[in-house]
């Protein structure tokens, strides 16, 4: 760095905040590149101030090298971030679904829950540091590195022994689903940005067979293979392997020297990350979750594991706010600025709400089928593609209205609506009402997969192009959160409402057709073991009795889990209504371009010609 550089890596003079990115006139050449760059502005939300290579920028798409779209390096990407996602669905939808079945092969274990906690918790942390990391040194390795990561944990997955091996896997495949559910991000930079949502939209109904159809295939797999559940792992390293191979090969985004011309040293950089707001935010996510999933299931709420780890992570929590607040200078894990503006907190909000729906409607919602409508293991793999088919059309659906129809406030409002309406509609469930609790749960899901894609298209426009991975990693990392405080909350309800009504609802009935007092424990244990052969006194008419006041006690139960969503619908309507309309940002720029033929990380117009 030299005499003449402000505190950010740039002249004095120019370091002032913009609200937009603009060419800089008479700045020094960076002698480690190449003499002559003409180079852009960029300011960051936390005030800092990098120079960009203009060649890096893709400006508006009449400017774009002819071919660009068609080339194998921008298809090859989009195959890229098609793959990931199918690996990340596939790490993430095929295990949570079918936890109970592997634990029958490698248990049964204590620790079985940890295997979807591990991923949600490890994600929320991955996606929030991508998006940062990479906003700063770049996305190409540290996407593909955390590819790697997928790769490695299907790999422990495939080959595991025990349950412990399975939350080992699931947080290598947690860390890796940080950049492999990133394509708004990594795609959403390279396109125009009228054409942002449409391609996210795209990777999603690629990505469809599986997000939909995971928990079916994951039970056929377990029917028909010898290899059963450790399919789920094989298919995620076929996927993450491609994606990583694919990466590799194609994707070439911007460099680091090409963000930050006459900056500083990538070392340098690294070491004046704000290691600080890293520790607090990892360890008070952490333990604040850790908590949170022992409250109800390992410990009661009130017992003191569970209270301190809730306190400690909390207090962790709010002391990351404050210290990047008031403490941090330069560029912060989750700066503060980002939460001034209204329209961001909105989608923010609205998205995280609906992510308190969709992760805990993975992992309870074929317990619901399972338990209130049909004991068979292929129809509950069916019925549970409820929930990953309607989100997933929820978002294909929600690309398209967002590239051709105005006003994305009235459009968040009336998806807000319906996912508020019909979730809570659910808690008319009950084993008469098969078909009307599947139609709610579609309608409900697939409003809430059009919030989402709402959410993560809203925010990478509501920044500078210089911020969409750390406006993208935010959103993500706190609808994980979200996710798992709601996943927590719906769990403790469900088995504490199941604890009561199960014998409530079901000794009367079988004491009345005949079964003695004395055989009502060994009657619960059956319940639970699927055994009944050690019931004194039990008939196939008992037995049938129980069978239907069980469903009916279950049913009865989970009316209270959608009942307590009530409060988070009004929420998500009230903050529906102050998402922004994003038609002003809908032009045909482009934020980033992928770079063809470069050399010590700076493009020549020559090589573009001539690759594409």
């Amino acid at each position: 760095m030299t005499a003449d550089q402000g505190t950010h890596g740039v002249p004095e003079g120019i370091a002032g905040p913009t609200t937009q990115e603009k060419p800089v006139a008479g700045v020094v050449d960076h002698v480690d590149v190449v003499d002559n760059v003409d180079v852009v502005q960029a300011t960051h939300v936390d005030g800092t101030v990098d120079l960009v290579d203009k060649r890096a920028i893709g400006g508006d798409l009449n400017e774009m090298p002819p071919g660009y779209f068609r080339s194998w390096q921008f298809i090859g990407t989009v195959a890229a971030a098609t793959f990931m996602n199918m690996a990340s669905q596939v790490s993430w939808v095929m295990p949570a679904n079918t936890l109970m079945l592997m634990d029958q092969d490698l248990g049964p274990s204590k620790n079985i829950n940890w295997v979807a906690t591990a991923w949600t918790l490890t994600y929320g942390l991955s996606v929030l540091l991508y998006g940062r990391l990479s906003d700063i040194f770049g996305r190409k390795w540290i996407t593909i590195w955390l590819n790697v990561s997928g790769v490695v944990g299907a790999i422990v997955g495939a080959t595991a022994q025990s349950v412990e091996a399975l939350i080992g896997a699931n947080i290598c495949t947690g860390i890796s689903a940080g950049a492999q559910l990133s394509s708004p991000t990594i795609l959403g930079e390279i396109v125009p940005n009228r054409y942002r949502t449409p391609i996210v939209g795209l990777v999603f109904f690629l990505t469809f067979p599986w997000a939909t159809f995971g928990p079916l295939i994951a039970r056929l797999f377990i029917l028909h293979t010898a290899a059963t559940w450790r399919w789920s792992y094989y298919i995620g390293i076929i996927f993450s392997g491609l994606s990583t191979v694919l990466l590799v090969l194609c994707y070439n985004p911007p460099r680091y020297t090409q963000l930050h011309v006459h900056g500083k040293s990538e070392w340098r950089q690294f070491l004046e990350l704000d290691w600080g707001g890293l520790f607090l935010y990892s360890a008070g996510l952490v333990i604040f979750l850790i908590g949170l999933s022992w409250g109800g299931q390992v410990y009661d709420w009130s017992d003191a594991h569970v209270v301190s780890t809730i306190i400690v992570g909390g207090i962790l929590l709010i002391l990351f706010g404050l210290y990047e607040q008031y403490v941090v200078k330069g560029h912060g894990l989750m700066p503060p600025r980002l939460f001034k503006n209204i329209g961001f907190i909105a989608v923010v909000t609205t998205s995280s709400v609906g992510g308190m729906v969709y992760f805990s409607m993975t992992v309870m919602w074929p317990t619901i089928v399972g338990t209130v409508f049909t004991s068979d293991i292929i129809s509950i793999g069916w019925q549970s593609a409820v929930v990953g088919g309607g989100v997933i059309f929820g978002q294909v659906f929600s690309g398209l209205c967002m590239a051709v129809l105005p006003k994305l406030k009235y459009q968040a409002i009336l998806s807000s609506t319906l996912a508020a309406t019909f979730t809570a509609a659910l808690a008319s469930i009950s084993p008469a009402r098969h078909a009307s609790a599947i139609a709610f749960g579609v309608i409900a899901t697939f409003s809430v997969g059009f919030i989402d894609n709402v959410g993560f298209a809203g925010v990478s426009l509501l920044v500078e192009p210089s911020d969409i991975g750390l406006a993208c990693g935010v959103l993500g990392s706190l609808r994980t959160i979200a996710g798992s405080v709601a996943q927590a909350l719906y769990i403790s309800i469900s088995t504490t409402e199941i604890t009561k009504n199960l014998p409530a609802l079901i000794a009367p009935a079988v004491v009345q057709a005949g079964l003695p007092q004395t055989s009502l424990p060994a009657l619960f244990a059956g319940l639970t073991t699927g055994d009944f052969s050690a019931v004194p006194g039990a008939t196939p008419e008992i037995l049938g009795i129980a069978a239907e006041q069980a469903k009916l006690a279950y049913a009865k139960s989970f009316r209270m889990v959608f009942f307590a969503t009530i409060p988070f619908g009004v929420i998500l309507i009230v903050m529906s209504f102050w998402v922004p309309n994003i038609e002003k940002f809908l032009h045909n720029n482009v934020a980033r371009k992928l770079q063809f033929g470069t050399k010590r990380g700076h493009e020549t117009d020559e090589k573009v010609h001539e690759q594409v």
